[in-house]
């Protein structure tokens, strides 16, 4: 098993250059100065031009290999950049000379030409994910400072210490490894890392684990302690441990495949408040001898959820102890924990072999990937299902790793969210889901977004000179309208993030 702290890829220095110290920084605060005054750069006018906003944007199409369900064994299926030759990748994922942006650091080479980049069409037989930002208040010269100043910063280096496994958690001397999560199985992660197959198969051993409990839980060959079926899944967290399993949870409740896999007369709840009333309205219908508790906790000593999962033992044992069923039967057979801490979870009363665990170099916030999601996921909607998630967000991990950063989805809303929060001055963001499945999402980007961008420090401890990050809120779209729409309308400028699933296409539109 691989051994994160005796195993150190050698020292990883956080950055020491300030951003404010390069001179994209002054040209972003000048350009953004512009959009503010210049009445011509009003958005109403900047959506009028066709070129610009056919330019403003960034398709990803899913590879053959997930479409087939069968993703490569090897490393990406994306050609790499070599000396600066993009002319292989799809034009929508090159940044090169073709429409408002201009061969630059990040890009070079490429098609030429004055030819704006093509809008996506619909007879594509792959999945796309289509990023439209034509309503961000930016253009093709503000987009390439952004890039120039992703460059002097390093993002492609940090992008790569990251896939490598090295230590970019600063403040913790860790890894940041969550991506590895959602690796098939032979992916030739030792090319990266020279313990890479150690990490793959510790993955895969978890996930082998999972598929096989959750199984035999759903085909009743694992029961409760009076020997009935367990069909009511109680998943006990807090944080992005409770918000990334419950997000996808009502992600998946409409789609028609997960839906079937569902086994007749299942249930899945999720508690995180220490409220007493959370536990109660979700688990008061629930038949005790049927439900099978599972506890989230990295340390196993969260005091919320340990608070919750005290609760749920007085609860099963109050409903079913008897003469002849003792507490530490009931909690043999009814409780299941995912945590990194064995010694906790034995002295709770948990069987060894109903504790998978968390690695060290996951975070709460992005453990939806790891036990903590795909547990309960296989439980209701069957491993087969959760695995096709894992496959699905790998074929964006390497969109994210691979993609120039012209055409890299996530690498683009980053920095849109830099220019509206930190030169703009937009401090709030609304993200209104029209996609009902979606409806979790807000709640879910919270947790990713704030918690690891709300800091006034930068990585080497520099105190930052601007507020960093956005403050995060939302619901469901059409809910919004009818709420907040109004009042956000007659206040100072924000930015709203709408998203829509369209057949096979997630669009996302910001402005």
């Amino acid at each position: 098993m691989f051994d994160p702290v005796n195993s150190s890829r050698g020292t990883v220095n956080p950055p020491q250059m300030r951003c404010t110290d390069v001179p994209q920084f002054t040209a972003l605060q000048m350009a953004a100065s512009h959009f503010k005054k210049d009445p011509k750069l009003h958005l109403k006018h900047l959506l009028a031009d066709a070129f610009r906003c056919q330019g403003l944007m960034a398709v990803h199409k899913t590879s053959p290999a997930f479409e087939n369900g069968s993703l490569a064994t090897t490393t990406t299926n994306m050609p790499q950049i070599i000396n600066g030759d993009n002319t292989t990748l799809p034009l929508l994922l090159r940044r090169d000379n073709s429409g408002p942006f201009s061969t630059n650091s990040s890009g070079g080479g490429g098609a030429s030409g004055d030819t704006a980049v093509p809008r996506w069409s619909n007879n594509s037989d792959k999945r796309q994910i289509i990023l439209d930002y034509s309503r961000q208040h930016v253009d093709g010269e503000t987009m390439e400072l952004l890039f120039d100043l992703a460059d002097q910063m390093g993002l492609t280096e940090r992008m790569n210490e990251m896939r490598a496994g090295m230590d970019i958690n600063f403040t913790e001397r860790r890894a940041v490894m969550h991506h590895v999560l959602r690796m098939p199985r032979g992916y030739d992660y030792k090319a990266r890392h020279p313990q890479g197959d150690t990490i793959l198969n510790d993955v895969h051993s978890v996930l082998d684990r999972i598929a096989m409990f959750s199984d035999d839980v759903r085909g009743g060959n694992i029961l409760g302690c009076t020997g009935k079926k367990l069909k009511s899944i109680v998943c006990i967290g807090i944080g992005g441990s409770h918000a990334g399993p419950e997000a996808v949870y009502e992600a998946l409740r409409g789609d028609a495949v997960a839906s079937k896999a569902i086994g007749q007369g299942c249930t899945i709840r999720f508690v995180a408040n220490v409220d007493p009333v959370d536990f109660d309205l979700n688990c008061r219908d629930l038949i005790p001898e049927e439900t099978l508790i599972i506890v989230t906790s990295k340390s196993f000593t969260t005091a919320e959820t340990m608070q919750n999962a005290r609760t749920a033992r007085r609860w099963l044992v109050s409903k079913i102890s008897s003469s002849d069923i003792t507490e530490a039967d009931i909690v043999a057979h009814h409780f299941c924990a995912i945590s990194s801490s064995t010694v906790e979870t034995e002295k709770f009363g948990i069987k060894k072999e109903h504790i998978f665990p968390i690695f060290d170099w996951v975070l709460g916030r992005f453990s939806v990937w790891s036990a903590a999601g795909i547990l309960p996921l296989s439980l209701h909607y069957s491993f087969d299902v959760a695995k096709r998630l894992l496959d699905g967000a790998h074929d964006i991990d390497e969109h994210f790793f691979d993609a120039p950063l012209g055409g890299n989805i996530p690498v683009l809303l980053g920095l849109l969210g830099v220019w509206n929060s930190t030169f703009m001055g937009y401090h709030t963001r609304a993200l209104l889901p029209y996609s009902h499945a979606l409806r979790r999402l807000p709640s879910l980007v919270m947790k990713f977004d704030m918690e690891s961008n709300g800091k006034r420090v930068t990585a080497a401890g520099i105190p930052l000179p601007f507020d960093a990050g956005e403050i995060d809120f939302g619901e469901a779209g059409s809910n919004g309208q009818h709420t907040f729409y109004q009042l956000l309308v007659s206040k100072k400028p924000f930015v709203v993030s709408l998203f829509y699933i369209q057949q096979l296409t997630l669009i996302v539109s910001l402005k």
